[in-house]
């Protein structure tokens, strides 16, 4: 998870070089895809009644692209004829991103003089609920159902199931709507990218080397950087960086058919797993052993920061290192230039699959609620039904036909637009997403793998479209698949998650490191059951099955 946040955040503020998202097409100029429900207002935009929403949210963090000048984008004034024509008008309560999370906090507990619609990101699930309990927030449902014209239900029924499997609280209500993303291949297909390990093509190249193809070729040919002076720079200081060890969220823990945390979903065979309790898991602390004793692996980074780890990299000193196969913004930082190659999952145990570390192909992200303090709360629901509509996620995401995107005869968008935000903040051609994403103005995207295959080199193409359909695999978000626990489950798991995840973390990089002996392994297991390990297993295993009965 940690490097999935840091690696999102890279990915947004990548959107303003590349691009990578799809939407769909638009159907009608009001945003609607369902029929107009008795009670909306008229259909003109003279006779329609117009409904003020108070709106709070943070105000965004690009200091060049700001919410406060949309007035100045071509894309604002889009979204703006979406709301006139829906008959809302927002009061916007903008606060310093910042300050946010203290605000919000502060205004939800008072329970008074609410907003209409509140960006409730910063709040865990714990508090929503129990601000829920208290009647803060209201249940959408029955909204929905009352007054939605069918753009609400299509993308959560349709669009995506998945999103009502992460929002339905135990007692079966949900409170917020989300930011929805999914991407796709060909139009149709789920299209995962994994986090893999990544080697310097061009010293392989360089050295005549092959492409690793089992664990024991990929650690004989780190030797050979080495022992060759792949960077030429007369050390032998090419490095493996492998933060995660103790984490098991590392690709080379797949390569032993590890799950990806203490413990982590299957979701082929909807289980909850542990990795200390699957059959290569010894075998992985002795090959990380042997890392570690060939001098390959830089324990020094194990816990570093993202700038040590850079430095490295800058340096030309990184031999392969963790992350997504499709990357574009390391090889560009390397003095001197380098290519890293996204290998698929190696063979590393006789009579075990090694397993491919995916993304999943849908994110389900930030949360927005409606309060107690709703004035109109028709309005309120029309306005999501505008947000969960094919024209607001194309403005949202694509932006402007012609100014931000075009459209290839196969179908696919391009952007148009490439560039720092910087000089897209002079050009204002931008899309919503850089301009409103995420303050008081939901997501909603539609991601076009062709896109992307386009944009990145033929060997990382490539292996993307072997990731597309191989098995088996790990996601590196588990609780992405895990129900909203109930207060019971939320207490025990609360108990038993930080003492459990310490001693985990730090037995499994002593044992990496060689600092502990695999000999005392019933020790250690009796040790991790004492702190609730097969506990929290069962309870896992319960929001696992109630995520998959929802429909």
């Amino acid at each position: 998870m940690k490097l999935w946040k840091k690696t999102f955040v890279s990915s947004m503020a990548a959107v303003l070089l590349v691009g990578s998202i799809t939407a769909c097409s638009s159907k009608t100029d009001n945003g609607s895809s369902g029929t107009k429900q008795e009670g909306s207002g008229s259909t003109t935009s003279s006779e329609q009644k117009v409904t003020k929403l108070k709106m709070l949210g943070p105000a965004g963090i690009n200091k060049y692209i700001k919410f406060d000048d949309r007035d100045k984008y071509p894309v604002w004034a889009e979204i703006d004829k979406l709301l006139k024509n829906n008959g809302l008008e927002l009061d916007n309560e903008m606060v310093p991103a910042e300050q946010y999370e203290v605000v919000l906090k502060t205004r939800m507990a008072s329970g008074s003089n609410l907003p209409d619609i509140v960006n409730i990101s910063k709040l865990d699930n714990t508090t929503v609920l129990n601000l829920a309990k208290q009647g803060v927030l209201l249940d959408l449902n029955p909204l929905i159902e009352k007054y939605s014209n069918g753009n609400i239900k299509k993308m959560y029924d349709v669009e995506f199931p998945y999103a009502k499997k992460s929002t339905t609280s135990p007692d079966g209500k949900m409170y917020w709507f989300s930011n929805l993303h999914k991407k796709t291949y060909q139009g149709k297909d789920p299209a995962p990218v994994s986090l893999t390990m990544l080697i310097r093509k061009d010293w392989l190249d360089k050295l005549h080397l092959p492409v690793p193809t089992t664990a024991d070729e990929y650690l004989e040919t780190l030797k050979k950087f080495r022992e060759l002076d792949a960077n030429g720079n007369g050390k032998k200081d090419e490095v493996l960086v492998y933060n995660y060890p103790g984490q098991f969220t590392g690709a080379i823990a797949q390569w032993f058919g590890l799950g990806t945390g203490v413990t982590a979903v299957d979701v082929e065979n909807k289980k909850v797993v542990s990795p200390w309790y699957q059959e290569g898991v010894k075998d992985y602390f002795r090959y990380m052993q042997r890392l570690v004793k060939e001098g390959v692996l830089d324990t020094s980074l194990i816990e570093a920061t993202g700038e040590q780890n850079q430095q490295k990299i800058t340096d030309n000193q990184v031999a392969s290192l963790h992350d997504y196969n499709l990357e574009n913004y390391v090889e560009p930082t390397i003095r001197g230039g380098g290519e890293f190659l996204p290998l698929m999952p190696l063979k590393a145990v006789e009579g075990i699959t090694p397993a491919v570390q995916q993304e999943p192909h849908f994110l389900i992200f930030n949360k927005y609620a409606i309060t107690k303090d709703c004035k109109d709360i028709e309005a309120a629901i029309k306005f999501f039904d505008m947000v969960y509509s094919d024209k607001y996620a194309d403005l949202m995401f694509w932006g402007i036909e012609g100014q931000t995107y075009k459209v290839e005869s196969n179908g696919a968008k391009i952007y148009l637009n490439n560039g720092p935000a910087e000089e897209l903040a002079k050009t204002k051609q931008v899309t919503g997403n850089m301009l409103m994403g995420d303050t008081v103005f939901p997501r909603v995207q539609f991601s076009n793998l062709e896109f992307e295959l386009s944009s990145a080199p033929k060997y990382k193409a490539d292996n993307e479209l072997q990731v597309l359909n191989y098995k088996p695999y790990f996601v590196n978000m588990n609780n992405n698949f895990l129900a909203i626990p109930d207060d019971k489950q939320l207490e025990t798991k609360t108990k038993i998650l930080t003492n459990l995840n310490t001693y985990s973390t730090e037995l499994a990089t002593k044992l990496a490191l060689g600092q502990k002996s695999l000999d005392d392994w019933d020790q250690y297991i009796a040790e991790l059951k004492k702190l609730g390990l097969d506990q929290l297993i069962e309870i896992d295993q319960q929001l696992l099955d109630r995520y998959n009965s929802i429909q």
